[in-house]
């Protein structure tokens, strides 16, 4: 499985790659390794992707973050303050049906949760939107939750 890339604003990186972002996300340009930037735009700098959850507070950004999906072609500019809503999943055995990047209509399937005795029921999402995020959360029990971006 590929891993996504994540770009954050403020998160100086000396080894990481560098994006800038221009004109409130319409301009996206990749900087060569070494290269610097003058001029308005936002400098965001490469972390790793599991730290996700460690710029989110309440629901809320706390940074500008930028995603590249592993097909390199495919982005997701998020601004600081973008509400995420947060959909766990928790079961003896839990088996994600969607990955990150996927987009999701209200009602469709995220999850199947096996039960000890071998019942299966699913998680559905609430909302229609795009997950960003894919968090498992190390317990005795599985769990994961899903970091979804509601379309408006």
């Amino acid at each position: 499985m590929k891993i996504p890339r994540l770009y954050v604003e403020g998160e100086k990186n000396d080894e990481g790659k560098k994006v800038v972002i221009e004109n409130e996300g319409k301009v996206i340009r990749f900087l060569d390794e070494g290269e610097e930037y003058k001029g308005e735009g936002k400098v965001l700098y490469q972390v790793v992707y599991d730290d996700f959850d460690k710029y989110i507070l309440l629901s809320k950004l706390t940074r500008d973050m930028l995603i590249q999906y592993p097909d390199k072609r495919t982005m997701t500019y998020l601004k600081k303050g973008t509400e995420l809503l947060q959909i766990p999943a928790e079961g003896y055995k839990v088996y994600p049906i969607v990955d990150f990047g996927c987009r999701v209509l209200e009602g469709h399937r995220l999850a199947a949760l096996e039960s000890r005795k071998g019942d299966i029921r699913f998680v559905n999402t609430p909302v229609t939107g795009t997950v960003i995020f894919l968090k498992e959360v190390p317990a005795k029990r599985a769990n994961y939750v899903f970091y979804i971006l509601p379309e408006k």
